[in-house]
């Protein structure tokens, strides 16, 4: 019982925040509902209990596109540059194609951007295409992390093992196979960031 109370907690959280992102104010109960499945009564009692705990602020006037309000401090406008590839490689450096409004408290201290996931090879970890991967621009990485990275040119996203003499770039999906980075080729790989969060998009 309690551990689906807390999964239902999460889908509304995460359905604010990602209302918020893109509206600039918060969800009406009304508008939870619909993009959750979860009934408006339960989203009411969920609100109320979130409301006494000081994590939103939360109007009674059901059924107004502003009966909610999401608190979320400082924030930060981070650019997206557009799509990486969650398969082969390719170039999402071009343009800037709008900027997203982000709590500062998700990301802490650094210079981030945006790229939104396209293809299926991190699946695995719960990134889908049209998610939103946000990335702290740095040219080091754990191995492990969750890196964008430039080969010959073009940027994939994978996560960076390392091993003595090469680098392996993972596809969370079994389907995928590994890019390994040996040789020449490791003078032609750079790491561009790290992933620091992923935004599901609104299915």
């Amino acid at each position: 019982m309690r551990r689906k109370s807390e999964e239902t907690f999460r889908s509304i959280r995460e359905f604010i925040n990602n209302y918020y992102m893109e509206h600039g104010f918060g969800p009406s109960t009304r508008d939870i509902e619909a993009g959750t499945g979860i009934q408006r009564i339960t989203v009411q009692r969920y609100l109320q209990s979130m409301k006494e705990s000081g994590e939103i602020e939360y109007g009674e006037r059901r059924g107004t596109r502003n009966a909610f309000a999401k608190t979320i401090g400082e924030s930060v406008m981070v650019p997206c540059y557009g799509t990486v590839k969650c398969g082969m490689p390719n170039d999402p450096f071009v343009d800037v194609t709008e900027t997203v409004r982000l709590p500062r408290s998700w990301l802490g201290e650094g210079e981030f951007f945006i790229l939104e996931a396209d293809g299926a090879s991190m699946k695995e970890v719960g990134i889908d295409p049209g998610d939103l991967v946000v990335i702290r621009r740095q040219d080091t990485a754990r191995p492990g992390d969750i890196i964008v990275a430039m080969l010959d040119g073009e940027t994939t996203l994978k996560r960076f093992l390392p091993e003595e003499g090469r680098i392996v770039l993972h596809p969370e999906n079994r389907d995928f196979a590994d890019i390994v980075v040996e040789g020449e080729r490791i003078l032609r790989f750079v790491i561009q960031g790290v992933a620091v969060r992923i935004v599901k998009a609104v299915r």
